[in-house]
């Protein structure tokens, strides 16, 4: 017979064991420590049993040793899985950068159950089966903890008729008549008009954390009247002190890039009416500002501290100082294609911005512009072949042609540009062909010349205008053979012209006229509508063959460039 607890061991006996599984498993609970102390109690319960008569039969025995090893199996399952999620719970907090673990722990119990089955016949002859069955039964816990790399954050306004980021995050309100223009820089959609006068910006009340990390700000940006002492871009405070407000702005006609007595100041005397590429970096391993004009470093600043405002809204066009009842420093002009990303941008990352206008790789019949400007063309009659990288475009019907537009950089006078493509015409072509055509129109007409062409011996013409056409005449161009072409312009070397990465010749220094609009391209003919246009050593026609590789720059290539795109 089996006592009461009180007649067989005292809570002293007991306490070793408690201590002992509380020093081994310090994340067992209260709740769980219950179910434990009644585990315990049963083992030495029944080992006193055990001890107490050596007479006791073996089936009351049997069946204690088997409902002791049941319950201590669940008791020992229940705890083990609860320490497991408290240690699932514990990991979770743990943050990592780049790292996906998965841990699975299995718990396996073993239920034995014994079962006595007796059969009594007619005779006085009993038998008795006992059967044992065992179930096995398997309880998975996974703990999963996946951390991934903090992502980049990236803002863009393109100002296409609305305010609105392109990521719908930090979408902006246009405050007391901010409006649009169109095209803007890009040559299509709008850019955003403020007139300072009528304190006109933009808010932008969804707060951008920007503190203690590396940024860059880019926009193309064009003033129309710099009166004012500071003339904002854009601009985000917390409190007028040391770090806690940011700046990007025009101050008495140079490019200024503060935290708030913190700054960096361009040395560009920036002019009205015309349209720049500004960009403001900030290296946050280095506590170095840089202000880039038109991709040309301007400004390099060591901070005493890195931005630290952690409040307050963003404003584009003017700056909300803390107190202020409204915004101050308005600007007066257009923004256009403002970008935000949290990374110090690399000096050639920002004179490709700057400078890239287009780049048209021709890859799997593609007309897409893969450079910053996204100034997507069309074709008509091409169909895409084997390129000298990867695909090009395949003229080879009368009237194919390629056209893209428009160019803001090639209609400013004395710009600089460059035009980049590899040429392959086709072995059975007659001699001349159009190349580049550059018009003020989508229709090849208005201000217009031949950029690019060959003569009617094939020979390859470089041309600009300076109010009749300055031309460099190169070689004759190999049949059938991939050949590159460069031409460039720049006040200081004039119009020029390189073949297969080599100058063949420069012209005298002279100041490009323009057409004063945004400027088309037209690859591999001539419209009938512009047959008049300025020719010059081009004989104009159709061209027969392969181009790739297309690239619009505004600015001179230098050798070093032109080098590396004649060996890709």
């Amino acid at each position: 017979m089996i006592v009461g607890k009180s007649e067989w061991f005292t809570e002293q006996e007991l306490e070793p064991n408690k201590i002992e599984l509380m020093e081994k498993h310090p994340n067992i609970t209260k709740n769980m420590y219950t179910s434990m102390e009644f585990v315990i109690i049963y083992d030495v319960l029944l080992i006193k049993c055990i001890s107490a008569s050596g007479r006791m039969h073996i089936r009351p025995v049997l069946f204690g040793v088997v409902l002791g090893a049941l319950v201590v199996g669940i008791a020992l399952a229940a705890v083990l899985t609860m320490y497991i999620k408290d240690r699932s719970n514990q990991d979770s907090d743990i943050i990592a950068n780049t790292t996906t673990s998965t841990a699975t722990t299995s718990t396996t119990t073993t239920t034995t159950t014994t079962t006595t089955t007796t059969t009594t016949s007619t005779s006085t002859t009993t038998t008795t089966t006992t059967t044992t069955t065992t179930t096995t039964s398997t309880s998975t816990t996974s703990t999963t903890t996946t951390t991934s790399a903090v992502p980049l954050s990236y803002i863009f306004w393109s100002f296409d008729s609305n305010f609105d980021d392109m990521y719908n995050v930090y979408n902006g309100i246009g405050m007391n008549g901010a409006t649009f223009v169109s095209p803007g820089y890009t040559g299509y959609g709008s850019a955003l008009f403020l007139n300072g006068t009528n304190s006109e910006y933009v808010l932008v009340s969804n707060y951008k954390d920007m503190t203690n990390t590396s940024l860059t700000w880019e926009t193309w940006s064009y003033p129309i009247n710099l009166d004012n002492y500071d003339n904002l871009m854009l601009g985000m405070c917390q409190t007028t002190s040391t770090s806690m407000c940011m700046y990007l702005m025009i101050r008495q006609n140079r490019t200024y890039f503060a935290f708030f007595n913190n700054d960096c100041v361009g040395s560009t005397i920036i002019s009205i009416n015309r349209w720049y590429h500004f960009a403001f970096v900030y290296d946050y391993i280095a506590l170095t500002q840089y202000i880039y004009v038109n991709g040309i470093l301007e400004c390099t600043h060591n901070t005493s501290s890195p931005f630290e405002a952690t409040n307050g809204a963003i404003t584009i066009g003017a700056i909300n100082n803390t107190g202020l009842v409204t915004p101050v420093a308005f600007w007066t002009g257009y923004i256009d294609q403002m970008e935000y990303v949290s990374r110090a941008k690399t000096a050639l990352e920002i004179l490709t911005d700057a400078t890239l206008a287009a780049y048209y790789s021709f890859d799997d019949g593609s007309y897409y512009d893969l450079g910053p400007l996204k100034i997507n063309g069309t074709g008509v009659g091409l169909s895409s072949t084997t390129g000298y990288v990867n695909q090009s475009i395949l003229f080879n019907v009368s009237g194919a042609y390629f056209q893209a537009g428009a160019f803001t950089s090639l209609g400013v006078s004395g710009q600089s540009y460059s035009i980049s493509l590899w040429v392959n015409k086709a072995l059975s072509s007659s001699g001349g062909g159009t190349l580049v055509h550059v018009s003020g129109s989508a229709n090849g007409t208005l201000w217009c010349i031949s950029m690019l062409g060959l003569s009617s011996s094939d020979e390859i013409i470089g041309q600009s205008w300076n109010l009749s056409m300055v031309a460099i005449q190169g070689p004759i161009l190999q049949l059938g053979v991939w050949t590159h072409i460069v031409t460039s312009y720049s006040m200081d070397n004039g119009v020029r012209l390189w073949v297969n990465g080599t100058l063949i010749g420069s012209s005298i220094p002279f100041t490009y006229s323009a057409s004063s609009l945004p400027d088309w391209i037209t690859v591999g003919t001539t419209f009938s509508a512009a047959l008049s246009c300025a020719h010059g050593n081009v004989a104009v026609g159709q061209f027969y063959g392969m181009i790739d590789e297309l690239r619009i720059y505004s600015r001179e290539l230098t050798s070093s460039d032109v080098y590396a795109l004649a060996n890709p």
